[in-house]
């Protein structure tokens, strides 16, 4: 268990180098199985994954790296989990039949049953943008931009979606365009980052597998 251990942070250490630094990972793979029969494998490789993780902010590679994880997992993720999770609150709280439902009266029953029509709509497309946005950050981590754009393009359509369905029913729809509003800056960022690694160089793996 802990040669596998061992063998795993090290794994991650390596990942979290720079290209050119890869011959050094190589190195220090071979360098591990001395230290696992000397008894230090775990100890060694803890070392080598603190040194990587020191160097990623000092160079692009792990900015980049550093970057697309903080927008991910402290901003796409929670956003995304917060719709999902919305449903079994009661959801949707901002939709509230208001002044409209006026008893005995045509508008009331209009009104009232299209609410009830639409909600279990809306809830099915807000988990279907929290699906979205939970997709659209684990594609953003394997840097699959084709399906990172998939993921954002189904997330601003069930984005758009979401507020007519809530201005069909004259409900408020502050909380929606703010959640548009969140979307369209992630989205923006997710570009920039898109063109950030493509400046990137790659690792010596792709080049072997181009050839």
């Amino acid at each position: 268990m802990r040669v596998a251990l061992s063998r795993a942070i090290l794994t991650l250490a390596t990942l979290c180098m720079r290209s050119r630094d890869y011959g050094w990972g190589i190195a220090m793979q071979s360098e591990l199985e001395e230290a696992i029969a000397d008894g230090g494998g775990l100890r060694f490789a803890f070392g080598c994954l603190v040194a990587s993780w020191g160097r990623m902010p000092a160079h692009d590679e792990g900015r980049f790296s550093l970057t697309i994880h903080a927008l991910a997992l402290g901003l796409i993720v929670p956003i995304g989990s917060f719709q999902v999770v919305g449903l079994w609150h009661g959801f949707p709280a901002m939709l509230s039949i208001g002044d409209f439902a006026v008893p005995n009266s045509l508008q009331g029953y209009l009104m009232t049953s299209a609410y009830q029509g639409l909600t279990p709509l809306i809830a099915v497309v807000s988990l279907v943008l929290g699906g979205a946005h939970l997709r659209l950050a684990w594609t953003l981590l394997d840097c699959d931009w084709a399906r990172v754009e998939a993921a954002g393009a189904m997330s601003l359509a069930a984005a758009v979606t979401i507020i007519i369905l809530i201005g069909l029913l004259d409900c408020n729809v502050g909380q929606a365009l703010r959640q548009v509003a969140i979307l369209l800056l992630e989205l923006a960022i997710v570009a920039a980052l898109a063109r950030w690694h493509a400046e990137l160089p790659q690792p010596p793996q792709a080049d072997q597998a181009a050839t």
